[in-house]
């Protein structure tokens, strides 16, 4: 469902949002995308975004991992629910408050892996190096549930 604009900020501005995370795998690396925009302008994140009223958590994240990045995924399970607030900063204009489902997604074939005009940039990582990037406690978190499987 397509909620204009407008009416979505207005909404941001009063309510948390519910999204999804999309924790990628390809062999032993994580995906992540560096963001263009406000909230966490500059950081490494998941692919993800809001869930749409009527839509499945498994089809959300399918779906974003599409959106974001055109890659077909397998839904492997629900890793984690995080929270995000994210005070008021440059463009923004209001404080902005997430609850992500991070789903554990895997990427058979990355060879057509491209990324949408929110991000610019991306990159695959194991623990190590995704510690090393000081990633948002709602990114570590999954990240460290997924490696601890092993």
């Amino acid at each position: 469902m397509f909620i204009p604009n407008e009416e979505y900020l207005r909404i941001q501005a009063v309510l948390p949002i519910l999204c999804v995370d999309c924790l990628i795998v390809h062999g032993k690396k994580i995906l992540l995308l560096k963001r263009v925009y406000e909230p966490a302008k500059g950081q490494y994140w998941f692919p993800g975004g809001r869930i749409f009223k009527g839509e499945h958590i498994k089809d959300a994240a399918l779906r974003k991992a599409r959106e974001e990045v055109f890659l077909e995924c397998q839904f492997e399970k629900k890793l984690s629910v995080e929270e995000s607030i994210f005070t008021k900063q440059g463009n923004m204009l209001s404080d902005i408050h997430t609850v992500n489902v991070c789903c554990l997604l895997s990427a058979n074939n990355i060879d057509n892996i491209s990324i949408d005009e929110y991000h610019d940039g991306f990159v695959w990582v194991n623990l190590a190096e995704a510690i090393e990037l000081k990633l948002h406690a709602a990114v570590l978190s999954p990240i460290s549930i997924y490696f601890d499987q092993f």
